[in-house]
């Protein structure tokens, strides 16, 4: 019998491109957040999108690894922020017009290019300090 169950029982599905990276940035998110100081966060809204940019950043580091395309590279945006900021989707405004503002406004550019960077040296490089950088750089700023 325990033949036949194992040639019958299914296999869980893989999961998608989508859920790993959002699964992979849960994780990148739980270690940024350590260096955080989470009540200045919400005093703060530069600040929060300073860790929204940074976090994008890791989102397009990670949608490059893992071929998503722009669409599904967004929904993990949302899902992103829905989960860290609990920001209900209907108070997150235009995305694409914030995504813009990351890749236009300098200081917001400069968390952007970090988070892909930070994300690149945490998850391949296996540098778990890594993304304690982002919460140096809100210290700084």
């Amino acid at each position: 019998m325990g033949f036949l169950t194992k040639l019958f029982s299914r296999k869980p599905a893989a999961p998608s491109p989508v859920e790993q990276v959002s699964r992979i940035l849960e994780h990148f998110a739980t270690a940024t957040s350590m260096g955080i100081d989470r009540e200045d966060l919400a005093r703060y809204p530069a600040k929060q999108r300073q860790v929204m940019a940074f976090h994008f950043g890791a989102i397009e580091y990670l949608a490059g690894e893992f071929r998503l395309d722009e669409t599904q590279m967004l929904g993990v945006f949302v899902m992103f922020l829905d989960n860290y900021f609990i920001m209900p989707i209907t108070e997150t405004g235009s995305i694409s017009e914030r995504v813009q503002g990351f890749h236009d406004k300098p200081q917001e550019r400069e968390y952007l290019e970090a988070g892909a960077d930070v994300c690149h040296r945490w998850h391949e490089l296996n540098e778990r300090r890594a993304p304690l950088q982002l919460g140096e750089m809100l210290a700084a700023s």
